[in-house]
């Protein structure tokens, strides 16, 4: 195996009509996610108000349950969350297969599976991007611009939907566009083998597999994965250890260092604008001049979460659907900053 039979994998909620895909630094960007502060103490409260699911222990043993649990409650969570934004110049990828959900791992962050586009990718021209290669977190800087033996795979349903113009703009483009029906999993297994020289892996994210859970070419890949960092002085390591680590001797450092207090940037200029929104929503104007620096606090934000308790949470779920809706018409019309230009701009506060 060598560094031919190695293709960068991607799902992606949104189509490339241009053949660039870019990182969320790069575009205005709206998500919903668990890990906040806020989304902790507002699990707790909707665990305490039965409106998330309850785990029945006794049934764990059965196959599904517990990854079902996990999903619904994620699910629901997300419905009582604001939108925040992330801060990310790098656009990830992993290795010849799909990325698998975090559910597998008990938590609900992230779910590709459910994504109706993904892009199948070369690695070998994509080399003097690629920061780190790890099978289900390979990181690359910037925009990445797709090869013509790009194979981008849409969910035929969605392929139909699109307009004339549409699929004329994608029709510019030099790679294949292939349909699939079923799962994008499958699809990308299946695409994967077709192409003769890939193998088509199912990826874990437990450091224990190595990334790869065990077949009949998984040893081959790791080991071909190991020879391409160590020839193009390329990191191995998982995005997140990446750009919390310290160590400026690792290759590409600067491509890096500064990410992580980015992210914080971001989040910090979503998360005071939503709270501030909130307190005046909870007849508590006078916690606002707070939020700037205990945002993310425990005892202030369980003290928030408090009051919603106090005001009903039926009126927070029509407030936090509000408070959205107008996230969304910004992000429509134009007008929401990108997270580049958060940093750049405001230091991390609001932008007026």
């Amino acid at each position: 195996m060598n560094i031919d039979n190695i293709a960068l994998v991607r799902a992606m909620d949104y189509i490339p009509f241009d053949g660039i895909i870019k990182p969320i630094s790069h575009v205005p960007y709206l998500c919903k996610k668990s890990g906040s502060e806020f989304s902790f103490q507002l699990r707790k409260l909707l665990n305490e108000l039965n409106i998330t699911p309850k785990m029945d222990y006794s049934r764990n043993t059965e196959e599904g349950y517990f990854d079902s649990i996990v999903a619904e409650g994620a699910r629901i969570e997300k419905e009582y969350l604001p939108y925040e934004s992330d801060y990310n110049s790098m656009v990830l990828f992993s290795i010849n297969g799909l990325c698998p959900d975090d559910s597998e791992m008990g938590f609900g962050n992230n779910t590709f599976s459910n994504k109706k586009v993904a892009v199948i990718e070369p690695l070998k021209y994509h080399l003097e991007e690629t920061i780190s290669l790890v099978p289900t977190d390979t990181s690359l800087k910037g925009d990445v611009v797709l090869s013509n033996e790009a194979i981008l795979l849409i969910e035929e349903e969605l392929y139909q939907s699109l307009s004339f113009e549409q699929k004329n703009m994608l029709n510019k483009n030099t790679f294949k566009i292939k349909t699939f029906n079923g799962t994008l999993k499958e699809a990308v297994k299946k695409e994967l083998l077709f192409s003769g020289k890939y193998s088509a892996e199912d990826l874990s994210l437990s450091s224990s597999t190595g990334g790869i859970k065990p077949s009949s070419t998984s040893e081959a890949l790791k080991e071909c994965l190991n020879n391409i960092a160590t020839e193009y002085g390329l990191l191995q390591m998982k995005f997140f250890n990446m750009i919390t680590t310290n160590d400026d001797t690792l290759p590409k450092y600067s491509e890096f260092s500064k990410e992580f207090k980015n992210t914080i940037k971001v989040a910090k200029y979503f998360w005071t604008m939503f709270l501030d929104e909130l307190l005046i929503f909870l007849n508590h104007p006078e916690m606002i001049d707070d939020v700037e620096e205990l945002y993310d606090r425990g005892y202030f934000i369980e003290k928030i979460v408090e009051l919603i308790r106090q005001k009903g949470i039926i009126g927070y779920k029509l407030f936090v659907d509000s408070y959205n809706k107008k996230l969304e018409i910004k992000l429509n019309n134009g007008t929401l900053p990108t997270p580049e230009e958060i940093v750049a701009n405001s230091n991390g506060k609001k932008l007026k």
